[in-house]
C-alpha cells in the first residue's frame, strides 16, 4: 500500500468520524445543555487521548503549553469546540459541516497574509467563491437560523486560527500531545458558558452512551486526520476532507428531516467546488515542483 493510499484511507476515516462527532453532539443536545455536553464529552475524550499519549510515550513538559503560539492554538481549539457545539443545537447538520469545510479556503488566505505564502489570482478567486458559498448557506441576518448563523461563523474563525497556529508549532511536538492539551482546554472552556446555559440534568444511560460515542469519534478524528495529512501528499489526500458533506446531508435528512433549500444547495456547491479547485491547483503545483527543481545537465555530462 502506497503512502498516498494510506493517507487517503486515514483522511476518509477522520472525515467520517468528524461527521459522527457532530451528529452525536446534535442528538444529545436535545437532552443536555451545551456546557454539559462540552464538559462531559471533553472529560471522556481527554482521558482517551491521555491514555493514547502515554501508550505512545508522547509526553512533553507542560511548560510547552505556555508558549504564545501554543496558547493561541489551545484557545482557538477551545473556541471552535464551544461554538460548534452551540451551533449544532440550532443548525442542520449539513449546514454546519459545509460551513466548516470552508476552513481550508480561509487558511489559504490566512497563510498568504501571515506567512507570505504565494497565492495567485485563481486561488484568491476560489477563496472568494467559498466565502460567497458560506454566505448563501447561512445568510446571516436574513436566513432562517437567526443568531445560530453567527455561532457557526465564529466557529469558522476559530478553526481557521487553530489551523494557522498549528502550522507555527515546532515539528518535534507530537500531534497527540497537542490534541490532548487542546481537548483538555476545550473541556475547561465549557465552564465559561455554564452561567449563560440551561440548568444541568443527570444524563440518562442513553445520553451517556451517546456522549461516549461522541468522545470516541473525536479521538478517532483527531488521530487519523493528523496521520492522513502527514502520510500522503497533502494535495492528494486533502481532497477527501470534503467526503463528509454528502454523509452529513444523508444523516441530517434521516434523523431530523433537514433538506437544504435551493439557495443553500447553491452555497454548498460553491464551497465544495472552490475547495476542490484549490486542491487541484495544489496538486498541479506539486507536479511542477520536481521538474523545476531537477538540475540541468551540462553537455559534458
Amino acid at each position: 500500500m502506497t503512502d498516498n493510499l494510506r493517507g487517503i484511507l486515514a483522511v476518509l476515516t477522520a472525515s467520517t468520524a468528524f461527521v459522527g462527532h457532530d451528529a452525536t453532539v446534535k442528538l444529545v443536545s436535545a437532552e443536555l445543555p451545551a456546557s454539559e455536553i462540552v464538559i462531559l464529552r471533553g472529560l471522556i475524550a481527554t482521558a482517551m487521548l491521555v491514555v493514547g499519549m502515554l501508550a505512545m510515550r508522547a509526553t512533553r513538559p507542560l511548560s510547552l503549553l505556555l508558549t504564545p503560539i501554543m496558547l493561541l492554538r489551545l484557545l482557538a481549539a477551545a473556541g471552535a469546540t464551544v461554538f460548534i457545539v452551540m451551533a449544532l443545537r440550532y443548525l442542520p447538520l449539513a449546514t454546519a459541516t459545509t460551513v466548516l469545510q470552508a476552513t481550508p479556503l480561509v487558511v489559504t488566505a490566512g497563510a498568504a497574509l501571515l506567512y507570505g505564502d504565494v497565492v495567485g489570482w485563481r486561488r484568491w478567486s476560489a477563496v472568494l467563491t467559498g466565502f460567497l458559498g458560506v454566505v448563501l448557506i447561512v445568510r446571516p441576518g436574513g436566513g432562517n437560523f437567526g443568531a445560530a448563523a453567527y455561532l457557526i461563523l465564529i466557529a469558522l474563525v476559530c478553526t481557521t486560527t487553530r489551523d494557522l497556529s498549528t502550522r507555527g508549532l515546532p515539528k518535534d511536538i507530537p500531534s497527540i500531545f497537542v490534541a490532548a492539551a487542546s481537548t483538555a482546554v476545550a473541556t475547561l472552556s465549557g465552564l465559561a458558558i455554564v452561567p449563560f446555559d440551561a440548568a444541568w440534568s443527570l444524563p440518562t444511560p442513553w445520553a451517556w452512551s451517546v456522549l461516549t460515542a461522541c468522545a470516541a469519534c473525536l479521538f478517532v478524528a483527531t488521530t487519523f486526520i493528523t496521520v492522513g495529512l502527514r502520510t500522503g501528499e497533502i494535495a492528494v489526500v486533502a481532497a477527501f476532507r470534503y467526503a463528509p458533506v454528502p454523509l452529513s446531508l444523508l444523516l441530517g435528512w434521516w434523523f431530523w428531516g433537514d433538506v437544504p433549500d435551493a439557495v443553500a444547495w447553491l452555497g454548498i456547491a460553491l464551497v465544495l467546488g472552490a475547495g476542490l479547485y484549490t486542491l487541484h491547483r495544489e496538486r498541479a503545483s506539486l507536479r511542477r515542483a520536481p521538474a523545476a527543481a531537477s538540475p540541468q545537465r551540462s553537455p559534458a555530462e
